[in-house]
């Protein structure tokens, strides 16, 4: 049964009041999502962010419930006092002068102006303070360094210094959403720090907010035009943002500064590939990989190259270095193309214990078995056509129509990129990596993950006597990781595998007539781009509205082009490998 805004809220303070603070944060925001302006949700979820010093973050929140109920004195104080933490002396003392007017008791709030206060808000801390953080940051001790920040930045709001260090030492620590707050204190403290807006480009990169994470870098080589650095990762965001001829620019300027940066080279060379210069883009990671041997990157990136101009004994060289999950996937691929399939055959048995849940082996073993007529030793899914599965929305609720609308309303708000860079989609926009749907949904995109939770369910039951590693390994933990696609008019998305996931699902919120031609339709096979055979067996399903589809994440599928004027719009998502 749905909660009530005050039985949600009292859930939402219970949690924060035992020490829940992320349980409690969850509540809030989802009373938020509906509610905005709801007065004391915005206060508690305020004082969750003073509690961990993330004042900037606080501020609005007090404001919004003070615009909404002015009477609440608490409000007034809290949003007072955030306001002197934060160094905001005039605002503070403005805002004193309102509160009188509505009441606020004046010793209340002579108590947060008091020279003690107010002296915190300006001193300095000591220089052996700031030496013990530094230690303890350079040293890797981040969970020490996050503590001491936190106790210089309560005591010293105004030092950047410190902010600096707790966002680097949260970023550090894989908080990459709580590291930011204190990087963008760092950067208004000291507007001037190129390294603190690098660090801020940094972050806001990792999380996906890329035209921030630009700005950012761009500022950084504004205000420091040698910084190398900040140049390659100006290069790298714009190749995310597919603005390709500016990446480059970027990328040769950051190698001009620092021709040692073998990191630079290989990005240099995914942009020229991209930008069909291919013999250009071989220079460039061939440099990377004389600057650095082993690295891995440019070896597999310089092997799909070769691999493409089919010089497949000069590719294996370059891909037999590497040894990863992925490489040794590439390798078998390789030796296919040679021809040499007894080797195939006996490095799939050789490296079945260690890639079982490799799915490009997956992949490939399952073509080739089908091919050959001969089982190879990889058991994650021989026969992943037969595992095919096929629903709809209507089948969970009676106005499929509605809720689909109203999804697509949801995602109109998250960020997409055209054409994103290694991607399958071609003249389509796609949510990047760094954004999960279905990481802490809300709304209608809530219940999605509640429908795809409850069919997965199903699948399993339907599949659950199969031998196969992918229903007997099934994963005992449901984690979704969810994205979006819409397709524009001759738009599709390239033949590929979600070799990240374990099952795969599509969930059709727009569709296009398929004009006797097939339009639109996704086509399941088991041939690849560096694989094929024109008798391997092949599944085309036209989708409906609403039509939900799962499938194991190693098998290959494509969508059909479409020339109607219109969108077609898709959730996908994998369930993570165990």
């Amino acid at each position: 049964m749905k909660l009530t805004i005050d039985e949600a809220l009292r859930q939402g303070v219970t949690a924060h009041n035992s020490g829940n603070l992320q349980e409690a944060e969850r509540v809030y925001r989802g009373i938020l999502q509906n509610n905005p302006k709801h007065p004391d949700t915005n206060y508690y979820l305020g004082l969750i962010f003073i509690s961990t010093n993330q004042i900037e973050a606080a501020l609005p929140l007090f404001k919004t419930a003070l615009d909404v109920n002015p009477m609440i004195e608490q409000f007034w104080v809290s949003y007072i006092d955030a306001l002197v933490k934060g160094g905001r002396l005039k605002a503070a003392k403005q805002a004193i002068k309102k509160a009188k007017k509505n009441g606020v008791d004046a010793k209340k709030l002579a108590l947060l102006t008091s020279p003690t206060k107010l002296k915190a808000a300006t001193k300095e801390p000591s220089q052996a303070q700031l030496n013990n953080l530094m230690e303890h940051f350079q040293n890797g001790q981040y969970s020490d360094a996050e503590k001491l920040a936190l106790l210089i930045t309560r005591e010293f709001p105004k030092h950047q210094f410190a902010w600096k260090v707790l966002g680097a030492a949260l970023a550090e620590a894989g908080r990459i959403q709580e590291s930011l707050p204190a990087l963008q204190k760092a950067t208004q403290l000291a507007p001037k720090d190129a390294y603190a807006h690098y660090n801020l480009g940094i972050t806001l990169q990792g999380l996906g907010r890329l035209e921030e994470a630009e700005t950012s870098y761009a500022q950084a080589v504004t205000l420091k035009p040698d910084y190398a650095d900040a140049h390659s990762n100006l290069g790298v965001t714009l190749h995310e943002l597919n603005r390709l001829e500016e990446a480059e620019a970027s990328l040769r300027q950051a190698i001009a500064l620092n021709p040692e940066n073998a990191e630079a080279h290989s990005n240099l060379g995914a942009t020229l590939k991209e930008l069909a210069r291919l013999e250009e883009a071989e220079a460039s990671y061939t440099q990377a990989l004389v600057l650095k041997p082993d690295f891995t990157d440019a070896l597999m990136n310089r092997w799909q190259l070769l691999f493409d101009k089919k010089e497949f004994d000069a590719a294996l060289k370059d891909i037999d270095l590497c040894n990863t999950e992925g490489s040794r996937a590439r390798s078998l691929e390789t030796l296919y193309a040679l021809g040499r399939i007894d080797e195939v055959y006996k490095r799939i048995e050789l490296q079945a214990s260690i890639d079982d849940k490799n799915l490009r082996m997956a992949a490939l073993s399952s073509f080739l078995s089908e091919r050959e007529k001969k089982p190879t030793a990889h058991k994650f899914c021989q026969d992943p056509l037969s595992f095919l599965h096929f629903s709809n929305i209507s089948s969970h609720l009676e106005d499929a129509s509605a809720f689909v609308t109203g999804i697509i309303e949801e995602l109109n708000k998250v960020a997409t990129v055209w054409e994103p860079g290694g991607k399958a989609t071609v003249k389509g926009f796609q949510t990047l990596d760094h954004i999960n749907l279905f990481a802490e949904p809300s709304g209608k995109m809530a219940q999605l993950k509640s429908m795809i939770l409850h069919e997965l369910d199903t699948y399993y039951f339907k599949f659950q006597k199969n031998s196969c590693s992918f229903i007997q390994k099934w994963p005992s933990e449901k984690s979704l990781r969810g994205w979006y696609v819409i397709l524009k008019k001759q738009g599709f998305q390239e033949p590929h595998i979600h070799a990240g996931g374990w099952l795969s699902g599509v969930i059709y919120l727009k569709v296009v007539p398929p004009l006797k031609t097939d339009e639109g339709a996704i086509e399941f096979s088991l041939n690849s781009k560096n694989y094929s055979d024109a008798r391997s067996p092949k599944f085309l399903h036209q989708p409906a509205l609403g039509d939900i589809v799962f499938f194991p994440s190693s098998l290959h599928h494509r969508t059909i082009p479409f020339t109607t004027e219109t969108d077609r719009i898709i959730v996908s998502f994998d369930l993570m490998a165990p």
